[in-house]
């Protein structure tokens, strides 16, 4: 439906509704029914054109009576490669309410259909186009054809994406794709548009992103209710948190993706989605267990005609059962691939039903790349190098993996501040704390981490330098006595303790005559009590 102006010039009131039409046919004609009757209290409607009823903000595969329609493609007929984990393949153009864009952005899908580019990549363009169409609508913009597109209305547009505050990505993907639109439609001659409508000084400045890792507080509460998920969701969720796969790659896992050395150390074997290489990582003896558990499963359900590690669930009958996921007799498998969105649902679910929640108090959201992310997380605190990472990952540059190290400078500081929350002293109570700028620099951290162990101890810590070797001294009692053992406060309570029983040796070797242990626990005794007086005086 066109929109109609009104008297003011350059105006008008738009009878369309740029987020809502039938999902069956496409239509933007529709009246109102109701509301669900779910907590959501969706709004219902009824389509004037196809009759039939759709719930907003749902999506549904296109019925075969309307795939011919003109603004619903089919991915395969363009040659488009479509991940079997993908069970919507279409592309539609509804959303775009202009006809003359909606031309040329169909010319545009094709050639970039043409030129290879993937599923996710084509629909993330048409949204773009969705959006720019939609902010036509709302701003008033009454043009007639795309050359009538110019710089003040883009100025417009980015004004726009900013009261509406569209994050970094989000904005740098709209303009990315319009401008490689509009440089297309020159190129190509499929339109006039005034060049350099976009400048690279439009895009938003980059920001440092950090790796949206799920908190081990809320991965312990997950893994409580794991055995409330159907076996084979439930063993999805085990991989996932192991590898830190894809859900793409988790989902299209092969049968006979269990691999195993020389040694009979297990591996994972599968096909990277984005760099599109065949990879093998390893898995822990337990993960081999739960795989071999996975492919008995499906041996006895789907026989060995199919050839997936998992799959999907066949259609519940019973009214309301589809919400059901505790209980595993209502997930029938099916030879079919389980979805990314059905996946994730499962999870939604169970976080809902188990409120499981950060330490904040707020429920936890998940998402599928996040377990990705605690992956990489995890492995750079646990010192992991960045190359090893990335070939884990399958990064294609380390740029990917470099954003982990982000993380690991932030648990380094932290844990050096910890042990540096009061004063800290060396072996003869003297105060000696590391210069600030090793907390403040990452150039220094990136020295402190080369130079110096700090390993931890059970009464402080080491700050011997590497290039002097690994520590020759025997014992813990040896620190006592070495220019490069520090302690703290935290540690009164051992060092008390030592004392105590430093002064019972000495004591009874006094009273027996072992002059050889009252020299060495002497020095020990002294040092001692230099450092407790020192880190008391701290504390009062």
């Amino acid at each position: 439906m066109q929109p109609h102006y009104n008297k003011q010039p350059d105006l008008y009131v738009s009878q369309v509704n740029t987020d809502v039409y039938c999902y069956h046919c496409g239509s933007n004609s529709y009246i109102k029914q109701g509301k669900t009757s779910s907590e959501d209290k969706k709004q219902i409607y009824k389509c004037k054109t196809c009759k039939k009823v759709f719930v907003e903000g749902r999506t549904q595969s296109y019925k075969a009576e309307y795939e011919d329609c003109d603004d619903v493609w089919s991915a395969e007929a363009l040659g488009i490669s479509i991940p079997k984990h993908r069970h919507q393949s279409k592309i539609v153009f509804f959303k775009i309410k202009h006809p003359w864009l909606k031309y040329h952005v169909k010319k545009f899908i094709k050639y970039m259909a043409a030129s290879g580019r993937h599923l996710n990549t084509i629909t993330g363009y048409t949204t773009a186009f969705n959006d720019f169409s939609r902010f036509l609508l709302e701003q008033h913009y009454s043009l007639k054809d795309i050359s009538e597109i110019n710089r003040q209305l883009i100025l417009d547009y980015l004004s726009y994406l900013k009261i509406r505050k569209i994050g970094y990505s989000q904005t740098t993907r709209r303009l990315g794709t319009l401008k490689m639109f509009f440089e297309l439609g020159l190129v190509n001659q499929w339109f006039k548009v005034p060049p350099y409508l976009i400048l690279d000084e439009d895009y938003p400045k980059e920001v440092k992103t950090i790796p949206r890792y799920i908190p081990e507080e809320v991965l312990r509460q997950l893994n409580q209710h794991l055995d409330y998920l159907p076996d084979s969701v439930m063993r999805m969720v085990l991989v996932i948190q192991e590898c830190g796969l894809r859900v793409g790659e988790l989902c299209q896992l092969e049968f006979n993706c269990l691999k195993y050395d020389a040694d009979n150390n297990g591996y994972i074997q599968f096909m990277r989605g984005k760099i599109l290489e065949e990879q093998t990582i390893p898995i822990t003896p337990e993960l081999v267990k739960v795989i071999q558990e996975q492919q008995q499963y499906i041996r006895e359900n789907l026989g060995s005609g199919y050839e997936y590690l998992f799959c999907a669930r066949k259609a519940v009958g019973s009214k309301g059962a589809g919400n059901k996921y505790i209980k595993e007799e209502l997930f029938a498998p099916t030879n079919k691939i389980l979805s990314a969105e059905s996946f994730i649902n499962y999870l939604k679910r169970l976080a809902n039903e188990f409120e499981i929640k950060d330490n904040n108090g707020r429920q936890w959201n998940f998402q599928s790349h996040q377990f990705r992310h605690s992956v990489g997380t995890r492995m750079i605190n646990n010192g992991v190098p960045l190359h090893i990472i990335q070939r884990y990952l399958g990064h294609k540059s380390p740029t990917m993996t470099q954003r982990y190290a982000y993380i690991y400078d932030e648990t380094l500081r932290k844990e050096i501040e910890k042990y540096h929350e009061s004063k800290v002293v060396n072996f003869q109570g003297d105060t000696s704390e590391l210069d600030e700028t090793i907390l403040s620099s990452n150039n220094d951290l990136e020295w402190f981490k080369k130079n110096v162990q700090a390993r931890a101890l059970e009464h402080g810590y080491c700050a011997r330098p590497k290039v002097l070797g690994n520590c020759d001294i025997p014992g813990f009692d040896g620190c006592y006595n070495c220019p490069h053992w520090r302690t703290n406060k935290n540690f009164l309570p051992v060092l008390k303790d030592t004392l105590e029983r430093t002064n019972n040796v000495l004591q009874k070797a006094k009273n027996c005559g072992w002059e050889l242990q009252v020299n060495k626990n002497t020095p020990i005794k002294d040092n001692l009590e230099k450092v407790i007086k020192s880190l008391e005086e701290d504390n009062d």
